[in-house]
């Protein structure tokens, strides 16, 4: 039921993605279509979302690894001054590098990256999310488990019933022994 509800929010989402640039002044727009034009393999969005959900919508509806959201209030920040922009296009050339540590570490653990990217909020906090897809092993973790546990209780049962013969043949063996003395 709530991958319904996250699926269709997403596509609503997704769908009135392309008015997400409005409320930038017009220095601010010409300064995002340079970097647009200086990072072409990277896509660029600018985005204030209200709540986590307006945030999972986006991550949920991008594709591939070259995606960097940045908020309204950084961009103009970087239209205005050439220190704050730089140090925010460090991470936008980043991004496809990002892209491919994220996808190969999600491939070494059996995954194949659906989505990836960098997120730039409006206090200036850098974030890297993925979205990823797993195979489900043939068998469960619950089983799997309970086979570990199963296999060491019989460890043991077979450790204590070999214990208890030689007790056996310890008791049985001084029984039986002889003093000798002379």
């Amino acid at each position: 039921m709530g991958i319904y509800a996250v699926t269709d929010y997403t596509n609503t989402y997704a769908a009135g993605r392309t008015n997400v640039n409005n409320g930038i002044s017009g220095s601010a727009q010409d300064y995002l279509n340079g970097l647009k034009e200086k990072y072409p393999d990277v896509n660029i969005t600018v985005a204030d979302f209200k709540n986590e959900k307006q945030e999972d919508a986006y991550m949920y509806g991008s594709r591939g690894g070259n995606n960097i959201v940045i908020a309204s209030a950084i961009i103009e920040k970087m239209a205005a001054d050439s220190s704050t922009a730089a140090k925010y296009e460090k991470y936008i050339a980043e991004v496809p590098e990002a892209a491919e540590i994220m996808k190969d570490g999600i491939a070494a653990h059996g995954g194949e990256m659906v989505a990836c990217g960098t997120a730039i909020d409006k206090d200036g906090k850098v974030t890297y999310w993925s979205i990823s897809r797993h195979k489900q092993p043939k068998e469960s973790q619950s089983v799997s488990y309970k086979k570990i546990l199963q296999e060491q209780l019989e460890e043991k049962r077979a450790k204590k019933k070999e214990e208890e013969k030689l007790k056996e043949k310890r008791a049985t063996g001084k029984g039986m022994q002889m003093d000798v003395s002379i």
